[in-house]
């Protein structure tokens, strides 16, 4: 331990991962959770680093999305399908006939930064991690991006 630093311990995880889900109708909270903690294995990271968890908004009323946010201690947060229509890694056949979107998952991390792990899916239950950028580096890469007028 430092003494620069009395008290802290190591590791000192912080919350800026985004899960970006998509579920099924008969998805259950046991469900996301299981697969949510896989990908957070797989990536060697922690529940406590878990910033909020995103997906199509109006997916957000489906119980085992809101039971799973509710017990991660995290907002369940919607993106708009506007939002989510752009490319993404692995897009899925699925959601496109379904919805006419190539993602959920991946598509909700991607709103909040970089994915650091690809979708991953279960019978009933998609899961992507991305890392949430700070508010200043996402103003950035918008403005970057943006057609701002004389």
């Amino acid at each position: 331990m430092s003494d620069v630093f009395p008290g802290l311990r190591w590791p000192v995880h912080t919350a800026d991962i985004v899960v970006g889900l998509g579920v099924r109708a008969q998805a259950t909270t046991d469900d996301v959770l299981a697969l949510i903690d896989a990908v957070l294995a797989e990536q060697n990271l922690h529940r406590n680093q878990i910033a909020a968890c995103m997906t199509l908004r109006r997916k957000c009323t489906h119980p085992a999305l809101i039971e799973a946010a509710k017990r991660l201690g995290v907002p369940l947060m919607g993106v708009e399908e506007d939002e989510l229509a752009h490319a993404v890694p692995t897009p899925s056949a699925i959601v496109l006939k379904h919805i006419a979107l190539p993602s959920v998952a991946e598509a909700a991390a991607l709103t909040a930064g970089p994915l650091i792990a690809e979708k991953r899916s279960s019978a009933n239950v998609t899961c992507a991690l991305s890392r949430q950028l700070p508010m200043a580096a996402r103003a950035a890469s918008t403005l970057s991006t943006s057609r701002a007028g004389p």
